[in-house]
This record gives structure tokens, C-alpha cells and sequence, in this order.
């Protein structure tokens, strides 16, 4: 059962991956295409969820999804095959790796390796996920794989407040549709979209940062993402936040890719990965309001709005989506709800600030890092001591953090303003936030950062 429940996952993977393929041409080293695999990974599980949902509103307990995902499938096959026949093939490139390179990628992958396995070990022993996930995308899933004429009854206006039926819904669509092609529940599913998502995220942060800077960075984002519980620990727990960290990274990573070579397909990738990330979690959509509000200022800066359209082209069609799903389908947050009175109160309760600030400096200066030291406070350290003197990278490094802050103010007015007990919601989720943005940090301190073989050279970066 869990064989035929990973090659039903390989459908939207190999999707997703081919797309990346067809409109990205590189140099199809290991490099790049463990890259365009992690970039499918996440890509394809976010088209998939889209067209399940496009699907269960039109056709809504009909056996045909798989059909649907194969034509799909082939059409891409097709589109891939006639675009190679009618140009010139890249032929593969190999690697050249030095002594450094190679002890570096050594360290790093038995890293990743060492805390996959742990991940698992703790999915294993939790196979139904922890809260969230039963609670919230494991029940949706179920509700719809077990009642799909009557769908919308998992995300009910009238579903106690608990259960979180206004949180987006990728998770719950990928579970419920994978269930919908094997014709049973299986808790493989949910599991192996855990694990693909940790492994895609770690390949991702690697592979763009060995192709914008070297194999040295690029092992040394994994030493970074996998060395520390704080991240690969949420990714067997089934719930939303590392694939939203996923579709973060992918998003800034796209937009560094879009600065270096300027095709308008990278920056339509990133604003797609932008709408997947809203398309994940409330949180999500934060992000992809502050990323598309930053990249307005921006545009507005250099008087340009090109990419900006082009940004808004690929999110797109997820916010159409999602603005559906919100609006029609579902109760409004929490926080929206019109239930929280004290708003004007909690703004200038001075205790409450206090405790705010108070967690988020414990999770800065200690949390997830090595020896008590925190693993935020190791990465300022190191841009500090090993930033780069090159400026091509000044934009997005604006860009970036102006993106980060705005995030972090974001996540500081929602506690602020929480109706829950605010020492409860800081202890249940200020951790899982910081995850959420930990692998794009990681990707940006180490791209605008000098590379081992450049601090290890006589040679300045």
C-alpha cells in the first residue's frame, strides 16, 4: 500500500517537474536538475490541489480525476518532446568538485540524511500527524474523499472554530485526491507529502545556491536547513507550515533567478509560488500580500511595472481560487470574525507588547541553533563576518528583507490582536512561524554571503 501510495504522488511530481523543464532551459548538470525535481515537487502538488478543486466543483464525485491528471500529464510529455525535437539538445554537464566541495557535500548529505531519518522515525510513531493535521487537513481530506457530492461540508461556515475551516486548502486537496485515485484512505499519503515537501525544500535552498553561487554554499544550505531540529522536525508532523515554507522559498529564490537572467518565466514562477503559499496558509496569504506590496514599491521606485505584472500573472490564478474558496465556501478567521472586541485595548496593553517581544527574542537569540545559541543569531554572525563584496545581489537583498520585516511586523500585529490567550498562542505557534520563513533566510544570508572556496581561496569574492 505505501508503494502504490508514492508512485500516486509521483503523478503530480513528474507534472510539476516536466513544466519546470519545458519553460527553463539550463544546463541540465546534477545540479540544476536535482533543482527542477525539488522546484516539481512543490509545483506539482500546488497545480494538483488547484485542478482538484476546479474539479469537485464541476465534477464532484465522478471517477475521473486520474484521467484528468494523465492527459495532463501527456500533454506536457508532448509539449517537452516537440519543443526538444525542434531545438538544439543541451548536452548534460558533468561536475567539477574539489577537495573542499566534496568533503563539504559529504557533510551535508549525511546531515540531511541523519535527520530524514528522524523525521520519519517521528511520522512513523505519530501516523496520523500531530494536531493540526488531524484536526484540520487530515479531517478536511476525509470529509471530502468520503462525502464528494457533499464537499463544501468540510470547510462549513457552521464547523466549530476549532477545526479551522477557513485555513486554506491545499494539504486537505492533495490527501483527499490522492485517496480519491487509490479508492481508500491511507495515512501513507499524508506522510509521504510531509516527507517530499522537507526533501524539496532541502533541494531547492541547495540547487539554487549552487548555481548562483557554488557547491560549497549550496552544502552549506543543507548543513543549515537540516542541522537544526527547529526546521526538518515540522516536516513529519503533516501539518501546513513546511510546505508554506517551501512556496516562501521558491518564491525568493525565483525572483533571485529572475535578477541574474532576466526572463520574464522566472518571475511568473515566483508570483505563482507566491499564490501556492496563499493557497497553504493564512499565513501565506500575509506573505503574499507584503511580497506583492513590496514588489509594487519597487516598481513604483524605478518607474517600471513590468515584473510587477508579470509577478501578478503567476499568482493569478490561486487568488482567484483562494478569494473563492473564501468567500463562498468558508467562515471568516478567527480574527476577522468580528468576535474580538478588545482590539483598540490589546493595541496599548504595554504587558502584552512585553510578552510578545519577549518570545520573539527567545526564538531570535536561542531557538534552534547549537550550544543554546539561536540559529538566527548564527546566520547574522555569519553574513556579518562573510558578507559579499559583489553588488549584484543589493536589490534582492533589499527586497528580501524589506519582505522578512513586514512578515515578522505581520506575525507580531496577529498575536497582538489575537482573541485566544496570547501566552497560549505564542507557545502553540510562535515557533512553526519562524519556520516558515527560516529556509528563505537561510537561502538569502548565504547568497549575498562569500562562498567556503572563496573564504578558503587568496582570491576576494
Amino acid at each position: 500500500m505505501n508503494i502504490q501510495s508514492f508512485l500516486v504522488l509521483g503523478l503530480p511530481i513528474l507534472t510539476g517537474t516536466l513544466i519546470v523543464h519545458l519553460l527553463w532551459v539550463g544546463k541540465n548538470n546534477p545540479v540544476e536538475l536535482t533543482l527542477k525535481l525539488s522546484l516539481g515537487i512543490g509545483l506539482g502538488f500546488g497545480i494538483s490541489s488547484l485542478l482538484y478543486f476546479v474539479y469537485l466543483i464541476f465534477l464532484a464525485g465522478k471517477p475521473y480525476f486520474l484521467y484528468v491528471e494523465l492527459a495532463i500529464l501527456f500533454a506536457v510529455v508532448a509539449a517537452v518532446f516537440l519543443k526538444h525535437k525542434k531545438t538544439t539538445p543541451v548536452p548534460a554537464q558533468g561536475l567539477r568538485v574539489n577537495f573542499l566541495q566534496l568533503a563539504l557535500l559529504v557533510v551535508g548529505g549525511i546531515v540531511s540524511i541523519l535527520s530524514f531519518i528522524g523525521i520519519v522515525n517521528y511520522s512513523v510513531q505519530r501516523a496520523h500527524g500531530d494536531w493540526d493535521a488531524w484536526m484540520i487537513y487530515n479531517r478536511s481530506a476525509r470529509f471530502i474523499y468520503l462525502g464528494q457530492e457533499n464537499w463544501r461540508d468540510a470547510f462549513s461556515k457552521d464547523m466549530y472554530v476549532l477545526f479551522h475551516a477557513d485555513y486554506p486548502p491545499l494539504l486537505a486537496l492533495n490527501i483527499a485526491s490522492r485517496w480519491d485515485i487509490l479508492g481508500e484512505e491511507t495515512t501513507y499519503v499524508p506522510m509521504f507529502q510531509g516527507f517530499l515537501f522537507s526533501l524539496a525544500s532541502l533541494g531547492v535552498c541547495f540547487g539554487t545556491l549552487a548555481s548562483l553561487k557554488s557547491l560549497g554554499q549550496g552544502s552549506l544550505g543543507l548543513i543549515f536547513l537540516s542541522g537544526v531540529s527547529f526546521f526538518l522536525y515540522e516536516g513529519g508532523r503533516q501539518q501546513a507550515d513546511v510546505p508554506l515554507a517551501f512556496y516562501i522559498l521558491v518564491s525568493i529564490a525565483f525572483l533571485f533567478f529572475y535578477f541574474r537572467e532576466k526572463r520574464p518565466v522566472l518571475i511568473i514562477f515566483a508570483g505563482f509560488a507566491a499564490g501556492l503559499a496563499a493557497w497553504t496558509k493564512n499565513e501565506g496569504i500575509l506573505f503574499l500580500c507584503v511580497s506583492t506590496g513590496i514588489m509594487f514599491i519597487a516598481a513604483f521606485w524605478k518607474r517600471s511595472f513590468q515584473e510587477l505584472i508579470f509577478y501578478f500573472t503567476g499568482l493569478l490564478l490561486p487568488l482567484i481560487l483562494l478569494l473563492y474558496f473564501k468567500l463562498q465556501l468558508t467562515r471568516p478567521n478567527e480574527f476577522l470574525s468580528g468576535e474580538n472586541t478588545k482590539i483598540a485595548q490589546y493595541l496599548f496593553d504595554i504587558s502584552r507588547h512585553r510578552t510578545i517581544l519577549n518570545s520573539f527574542k527567545n526564538i531570535l537569540l536561542h531557538n534552534g541553533g547549537w550550544y543554546n545559541i539561536g540559529i538566527f543569531l548564527v546566520l547574522l554572525v555569519y553574513f556579518v563576518l562573510f558578507h559579499s563584496k559583489i553588488k549584484d545581489n543589493l536589490n534582492m537583498l533589499s527586497i528580501s528583507l524589506a519582505i522578512f520585516a513586514c512578515q515578522l511586523m505581520g506575525y507580531y500585529v496577529i498575536y497582538l490582536i489575537t482573541p485566544n490567550d496570547v501566552i497560549w498562542q505564542l507557545n502553540y505557534s510562535l515557533n512553526r512561524l519562524f519556520v516558515q520563513i527560516y529556509p528563505a533566510i537561510v537561502l538569502v544570508v548565504l547568497i549575498t554571503s562569500q562562498s567556503p572556496e572563496t573564504i578558503f581561496s587568496s582570491e576576494p569574492e
